[in-house]
């Protein structure tokens, strides 16, 4: 190639160059004229900005519009360096006037160190081991502080934490000193605030009723260093107050209002930038006032349950209440008597603690006789016992006598579930069998049993949900277990799901607090839509053969008499047992028995639904054969409450 032709070559690249970075230019300058958001960028690039306090958090009603976590404005001490400012000058004036945490060792260090000239305490020879880097300096020297700072005065551990506190985190970055201060403390100090020092609004959580669903809603606080890098990760500010556990933290990036941000100064000196803006607000499925009555029922009948014999084991009592349709939870409460009528709160109980449930869950696994065409519903069974090789007869609470698939769910036959369960090895009962089992009946059964939502996470909308307890042993006599409720266990959370898919004839939901989050501009950010997530694999007509068992179950079976009959209901109760070693000596010596209830109504379209779960509520150790039944009492008075105070269709 000739000199004229790379000459030219050259000329054109020169040119699409240029002709590039004038397009470029054009660009940047385009959004930066015409878009808010790049000339905020182009801002902070080019200054130092700084959020400020955090802003007030999105409040939390409940369905009806009240609300139920608010924000309330609080006074807090802050500090904001200015250049020039001495802050140790400024520590040893706050000391007169608050009292401080005790200092860390490393406050203590950091104080010290700003009060003396700590090259004074090394030796000649240990400045000549750092000299020839033998020995690190700053190990040196804090070796050495520690031995002094065990011998500084009250006073001066005070001025050290102040100090700390003070100089934690970024120069230009406002310090809260005192959180919370007192109308005391404000006209205290309100004339002699040192330079830097301003007293300054923040927010906390205020909850207009008490402890009321507290767990639930869970905690705000500062970003520890245990969950630093997740919060960081989501891009939060070290400053930020954040969503703790539970509602607060599921929801917190819609909760968290975004807090002002000023310019700094050359000074270090604030200006405004942009003002705080509140977080957005969630609208809970709850009726406090139902949550309400449900809390004071439980509490009452826990303690008058405590003066019958065989409740030495007795303590805690769950209740859960749903819309069936939509998985929306109306009230969820969990309470533990203590002594002399004093309780604690063990709500979250429901969604991390798991009990065996018993012949609650029968609408599940007699399912599987459905799906697997081991159940003609017309035929009648004589109620009998199950004898295996090498076992103790199994057999139903009480002789039924002869029994159809509708009566066998009403009278709660374990004989009946105990045939399905043989049926599906492919064998058939006869006395002292044999019985072979492989794993695959018990996962037949658990896939049955999840798609109703037992024995698998729920999906409700809180953080740390935890599964029951699945078994791992395979053997016939536990596929019986299983197939009557005695073997995995699972939480109040899961059986209420079980029962929402069966008034839902077999739609399956995840159950849910909140409705929906309306943003600051009243703008709806988010709405639940209740999406089915899975599907039970039986007929709509079995599903209707097991509404009509659950239907008799209520008003002339077992659970007569468990809900008020003028709301139509229709579920199932539970006894199972449990063991336990009460004195801790290793060795197992009390057979409990925990209740259990999970229904729905009205049975021909559920508005509601109920579970109750007493763990513990009696025992076989006692000198008296007698069982009292808690969860018909608190489902009864729960039921006539709503029967009298909620319109139901």
């Amino acid at each position: 190639m000739n000199t004229n032709c790379r000459v030219i070559c050259i000329k054109k690249i020169i040119f699409l160059i240029c002709i590039f970075l004038l397009l470029g230019s054009y660009i940047c300058l385009y959004y930066v004229n015409n878009a808010k958001f790049y000339q905020e960028e182009l801002l902070t690039k080019t200054e130092l900005f700084i959020e400020g306090p955090s802003a007030p958090r999105g409040r939390i009603f409940d369905v009806n519009g009240n609300v139920l976590v608010d924000n309330k404005t609080i006074n807090n001490l802050v500090f904001h360096y200015v250049k020039g400012i001495d802050t140790l000058e400024v520590a040893e004036n706050l000391v007169h006037y608050f009292n401080f945490p005790e200092p860390s060792e490393k406050a203590l260090i950091n104080y010290y160190k700003a009060k003396n000239n700590v090259n004074n305490l090394l030796t000649k020879d240990e400045k000549k081991l750092i000299q020839e880097r033998k020995i690190d300096k700053d190990e040196t020297i804090n070796n050495k502080i520690k031995q002094i700072i065990s011998v500084l005065t009250d006073y001066e551990k005070q001025c050290a934490m102040a100090y700390y506190l003070l100089n934690d985190g970024y120069l230009y970055s406002p310090k809260i000193i005192v959180e919370d201060l007192t109308d005391e403390q404000i006209a205290m100090i309100i004339n002699n605030l040192p330079l830097g020092i301003t007293i300054e609004k923040a927010y906390e959580r205020y909850y207009p009723y008490g402890k009321i669903l507290k767990n639930i809603f869970g905690t705000v606080g500062n970003i520890t260093e245990d969950n630093k890098s997740e919060y960081l990760s989501l891009g939060y500010d070290l400053n930020d107050k954040v969503g703790l556990s539970y509602l607060e933290k599921y929801y917190d990036e819609y909760l968290q209002g975004k807090p002002a941000i000023y310019e700094v100064n050359d000074d270090y000196s604030l200006k405004l930038f942009r003002a705080e803006v509140p977080g957005n607000d969630l609208y809970l499925s709850i009726d406090i006032n139902l949550q309400l009555k449900v809390e004071e029922i439980i509490e009452r009948n826990l303690v008058q349950a405590k003066k019958y014999p065989n409740t030495e084991y007795l303590s805690d009592s769950y209740v859960i209440i749903s819309n069936p349709k939509t998985g929306e939870i109306r009230a969820i409460a969990g309470k533990r008597y203590l002594k002399n009528q004093e309780f604690n709160d063990v709500v979250i109980n429901n969604i991390s603690s798991s009990f065996t449930m018993g012949s609650v869950v029968k609408g599940a696994t007699i399912s599987v006789g459905y799906q697997n065409n081991l159940i003609t519903p017309e035929k009648k069974i004589l109620d009998l016992c199950v004898k295996l090789k090498n076992q103790t007869a199994k057999c139903s609470w009480k002789k039924l006598g002869y029994l159809n698939a509708i009566t066998a769910l009403e009278q709660s036959s374990n004989y009946y579930q105990f045939l399905i369960a043989i049926g599906l090895t492919g064998q058939k009962y006869v006395p002292n069998m044999d019985l072979k089992v492989t794993e695959k009946e018990f996962t037949v059964y658990r896939e049955m049993l999840a798609s109703y939502g037992l024995g698998i996470k729920t999906g409700i909308d809180l953080p740390n949900e935890k599964i029951g307890l699945i078994g791992s042993k395979i053997s016939s006599d536990l596929l019986l277990n299983l197939a009557i409720g005695q073997y995995d266990t699972y939480t109040p959370i899961e059986l209420l799901t079980y029962i929402n898919t069966l008034a839902s004839y077999g739609k399956r939901r995840s159950p849910s607090l909140v409705s929906k989050i309306i943003g600051t501009n009243n703008d709806v950010l988010y709405e639940n839509d209740y999406t089915v997530i899975d599907n039970v694999d039986i007929t709509q007509e079995n599903m209707k053969l097991i509404h009509e068992g659950l239907y008799y179950v209520m008003n002339r079976g077992t659970g007569l008499g468990f809900m008020n009959r003028k709301l139509v209901p229709a579920g199932k109760t539970g006894t199972s047992e449990s063991f336990w070693d009460t004195d801790n000596d290793g060795i197992i010596d009390t057979k409990t028995l925990t209740l259990t209830l999970a229904g729905f109504f009205p049975y021909n379209n559920p508005e509601y639904s109920m579970v109750v779960i007493c763990p513990n509520a009696s025992h076989n150790n006692g000198s008296k054969d007698y069982i009292y039944y808690l969860t018909s009492r608190i489902s009864r008075e729960i039921t006539d409450f709503m029967f009298e105070n909620i319109v139901i269709p």
